[in-house]
Formats: C-alpha cells, structure tokens, sequence
C-alpha cells in the first residue's frame, strides 16, 4: 500500500499515486483506476441511505488540494478518462480529520472516506 502525504492531507491506495500538476499552491495527483468500478464508501450518512454510492467504468481519480494553511478542502475528481471534462463526479472534502483510503478488490476499486 502507497501512502501519500502532505500536510493534513493522508491517502493510502493501494493504486499508484503521481504528481499530475504542481503550480504555486496548488498539486492535482492522479490515481489511475483503469476502467473499474469504484465503490464510494462514506461515513456517517443518513439513516435511509446505505454507505455506499457505486460508480461504474472509473478511468482515474484526481485529487486536487492547495498546500495554503488553513486550508484543508481538496477536489475529488471520479473520470472516465484522462480530461477533467470527463467527469462523471466531483465533490469537495474537508479532509482536517478525514483520510481517503483506496483498496484494490477483485471486481472493484472502493473508496473509503474515514475519520482519522
């Protein structure tokens, strides 16, 4: 498992994780899934929903988060290929006291976003 790490910011995948872009405050890192289905799993929904939200074909993930103090929202990217206007989501954490933990499974990828 890949641990990346900065700031407040903690991913563990078991994917590899490159520097797409790092300009001034700003890092994109992409996560290439090649085409699986990705299991979104969340804490601490509500009662009616289950905890997980299903995508299918995922190409790769960017994660975009600015390396600025006292911020700590980073931009989740689920694509279908390479172009951020392939988005089939997008959706902002505040990742403070939150980690983002991806598993290689079988049939799937899961995305988990945990208290730490």
């Amino acid at each position: 498992m890949t641990v990346y790490e900065k700031g407040n910011l903690i991913i563990k995948s078991d994917f590899e994780i490159r520097i797409l872009r790092e300009e001034g405050n700003d890092i994109d890192l992409f996560i290439p899934l090649n085409y699986r289905t990705l299991n979104l799993y969340l804490q601490d929904l509500p009662d009616y929903m289950d905890n997980r939200i299903q995508f299918t074909e995922i190409k790769n993930i960017i994660i975009r988060f600015s390396t600025e103090k006292e911020n700590d929202y980073c931009t989740i990217h689920l694509l279908r290929n390479i172009d951020l206007h392939s988005a089939v989501a997008n959706f902002i954490i505040n990742y403070k006291d939150h980690l983002i933990v991806l598993k290689n499974r079988e049939y799937s990828s899961e995305m988990h976003i945990k208290k730490k």
